[in-house]
This record gives structure tokens, sequence and C-alpha cells, in this order.
């Protein structure tokens, strides 16, 4: 009898300590990469034309996968030297930040389906500072500074258990954009807006290759889009292509 109330215990003890853990199990991932990056900028309160130039971008992302949501921590920095068609080489870095939340809309209890799927919000930061003469004495550095919440989505199609794909997509809802005062320029400019005006969209395709049981290689492109409407318009779109290694823990 004592035997039996023995047992009992022991499986309520263990229900109760590790039930929860096991409803908290969540899978972690941090890669790096480094590639290309051509990128091109348009801003009309330097000049009417179009610079374009390909670099060097790096970045570094941390992913959380838990049964019911998602997040993800993404950082990368890039450097080129674009050039207009009547001018000399600029020196432009970027550093950007990702972050998104997303639940999952494919069935939870069902691990095996090769196709899931995500949606959720994002936030996205981008700094950029260009110097478009930077072999003058007199340099002529633009910097502006954007903060953009919007919808994020991602998609992941695993065609074998060493092979997958994943897509995801970022479209703004609500910006904030900066740009510091220059003294030959005018005052500062600061503006927030809804839908429409200052717009920041991204998407990125990664192909993934477990080689190893904690190790897979990745080959990367992602697309980068910003708009900046008043009071002079500045357009980005940049374009990356990169390889790398992700690590789950």
């Amino acid at each position: 009898m004592k035997t039996t109330w023995l047992k009992t215990l022991i499986c309520i003890l263990g229900t109760t300590v590790f039930a929860p853990a096991v409803a908290q199990q969540r899978n972690r991932f941090l890669g790096i990469s480094a590639g290309v990056a051509p990128l091109q900028i348009k801003d009309q309160l330097h000049s009417p034309y179009t610079y374009r130039g390909t670099g060097l971008k790096l970045r570094v992302v941390y992913e959380q996968e838990r049964p019911q949501t998602q997040w993800q921590l993404e950082t990368g920095f890039t450097q080129v030297n674009p050039q207009s068609v009547v001018s000399r080489k600029a020196a432009s870095r970027s550093m950007d930040v990702i972050l998104n939340y997303r639940w999952r809309l494919s069935p939870a209890d069902k691990p095996e389906n090769r196709l899931q799927y995500f949606g959720g919000a994002g936030l996205r930061l981008l700094g950029n500072s260009t110097n478009y003469s930077p072999d003058t004495d007199v340099a002529t550095v633009l910097t502006t500074a954007a903060v953009s919440l919007g919808a994020s989505a991602q998609m992941s199609y695993r065609f074998s258990p060493a092979h997958r794909l994943q897509i995801q997509a970022f479209a703004s809802a609500a910006s904030a954009v900066y740009r510091p005062d220059y003294a030959y320029y005018g005052k500062e400019q600061f503006s927030v807006s809804w839908l429409g005006k200052n717009q920041m969209a991204d998407v990125q395709v990664s192909y993934q290759y477990q080689f190893r049981k904690n190790f897979c290689g990745m080959a990367t492109y992602q697309l980068s889009y910003f708009k900046y409407g008043q009071p002079r318009p500045v357009i980005w779109l940049q374009q990356s292509f990169g390889v790398g290694i992700q690590r789950s823990f």
C-alpha cells in the first residue's frame, strides 16, 4: 500500500514540475553571415542624382522558437562607397536593427508538417550616415535615423530533414524619421507618419542546409526599401547577398 502511494506521489510531483518545462520548450538559433550589398541612395537634400555602389554587409541574428510563438533579433552593418554619374565617390555607413515577434499560424501539434508559417508584429530601426565628399576638407555628411512599427510574417518549407527554405517579410504601419540640423540646409527635420508616407519594407529569402546536428549553412538574399517624403525626399534601396553559419542550442 505504501509503495502504491509513493508511486502516485512521484507521478503527481513529476507532472507538476516537468509539465511546465515541456510546455516552455524552445529552440534557439544564433547565426552570422557576410556578403555583398548593392545600394542605391537618392537624397534630394544633397543632390537630384542617384548614388549607386556595392559594399560589404555583416549580419548577426538570434532567434527563439516556442510551440506557439517566435521572436527574432537581427542586426546588420553595411559599408558602401556609392557614386553618382556627376560626382566623386561618397562614403556611406548603415546600421539596422530588426525585432520580430510572431505567433504560429500553422498547427503546433503537427511538427512533422513541411510547411510552417507565423505572423505578428515587427520593429525596424535604421541609421545611415553618408559623407558625400570624403576626400575634401569641407565634408558634407548627411545623417538619417528612422524607426518603424508594422506587420511581420514568416514562412518556412522543409524539403528534407537537412534542407529548408525560409521567407520573411515586413511592411511598416507607423514610422518616425529624424534628420539633424545642417547650418547650410535649414532646420532639423522630424516627422511621425502612419500608412503611406514614410515607408519601410523588407523581404528576406534564406536557404539552409544542416550539415551537422546543431549546425547549418545559410545562403541569404535580402531586399530593404525606405522612403522619406518631406520636405525633400530620400530613397534607399539596398540588397544583400550573404553566406554564413547558424548554430542551434
